[in-house]
């Protein structure tokens, strides 16, 4: 027992807070992180809220290189993108390499948003999955869209009930 408990522990995924912090992001601006997964692979896992400011952001998982691209309005490659929410995150594994994370508030750009910024590394077992959350948007139509369905079953099973018991 002790042997397969020694297992399941080395087994276990590793988490490394990299970053937790406030960022600023101007009006109808944006504003990049970089990270860098340089010594063994990880999934990054980003979870965003906006602090204050009535703009939804963006945020976007790019390699280095295409910041710059991003930044003179050229053809640039995205890992992985939020839709412009008010809250959300993601988790996405990579590969080695320079990365930035690219904070985007040119959609609405009301105002400057200060946006509470937590990106962790997983390491170890863990790091074989990716998993990427629905935004808030999309979960509110799965969930409509579930139960209208099991409405619908409800529906054509009391009346096929209904009938068998006039019947019978």
């Amino acid at each position: 027992m002790i042997p397969g408990l020694v297992l399941l522990l080395a087994l276990a995924a590793e988490r490394v807070v990299l970053l937790e912090d406030v960022v600023r992001v101007p009006a109808s601006g944006w504003r990049a992180v970089d990270l860098a997964l340089q010594q063994r692979p990880a999934i990054i896992e980003c979870r965003f809220a906006v602090a204050s400011g009535r703009s939804g952001v963006r945020v976007a998982l790019v390699r280095r290189e295409d910041v710059g691209r991003f930044r003179e309005g050229q053809p640039h490659r995205v890992l992985l993108s939020t839709a412009f929410e008010h809250s959300g995150g993601f988790r996405y594994a990579p590969g080695l390499g320079d990365y930035s994370l690219v904070l985007d508030n040119r959609m609405e750009g009301r105002g400057p948003a200060e946006v509470r910024l937590q990106v962790t590394l997983l390491f170890g077992s863990g790091a074989e999955t990716t998993v990427r959350e629905l935004s808030a948007g999309r979960r509110v139509t799965v969930i409509v869209v579930s139960l209208a369905v099991f409405a619908v079953i409800v529906w054509y099973t009391t009346r096929r009930l209904g009938r068998a018991v006039r019947a019978g």
